[in-house]
């Protein structure tokens, strides 16, 4: 019942944040960038598929059931998401301070590995490979599609 309940609080906290950050995006200009999309297309993009993943754990929340016994396992569980959930968020933050003076490569790679290792993934393979290749093929569409550079 613990989880059931923190997933329908947790996609209703994002909804509202959705709904921030859309009124927070209507105040951005809709020209100068040159471009189709404008500098308000990732954005929107951004709340629309966040608030799409929101409307799913909510939708999720509703219809699961709450498992027989589970209410020292969740307590802890609920725990550890927390305490998981604030390193998170000062990794981030983190990321955002050094992001511009360390580079895209160095700094993004540190925090991908970072985030999977706090997400418990223990496979070299995932937490090593997968973040170099993922952050490999951004760095090239940003740079030779989209001729958008990033700081190296």
């Amino acid at each position: 019942m613990v989880l059931k309940r923190t997933d329908c609080w947790l996609a209703i906290l994002l909804l509202v944040f959705c709904a921030f950050a859309a009124w927070r995006t209507t105040f951005m200009p809709s020209s100068g960038a040159g471009s189709q999309a404008g500098p308000a297309f990732f954005p929107w993009l951004a709340i629309g598929g966040m608030a799409l993943l929101s409307v799913g754990l909510l939708v999720r929340g509703l219809r699961s059931s709450p498992e027989p016994n589970a209410s020292e396992t969740t307590s802890s569980g609920i725990q550890y998401a927390t305490i998981v959930l604030m390193l998170f968020i000062f990794l981030m933050i983190g990321y955002a301070m050094v992001f511009e003076r360390i580079g895209y490569l160095p700094s993004t790679l540190a925090t991908f590995v970072i985030g999977m290792l706090l997400l418990r993934e223990r496979r070299i393979t995932q937490f090593l490979l997968m973040p170099a290749l993922i952050i490999a093929c951004v760095y090239f569409g940003f740079t030779h599609l989209l001729s958008v550079y990033l700081p190296s």
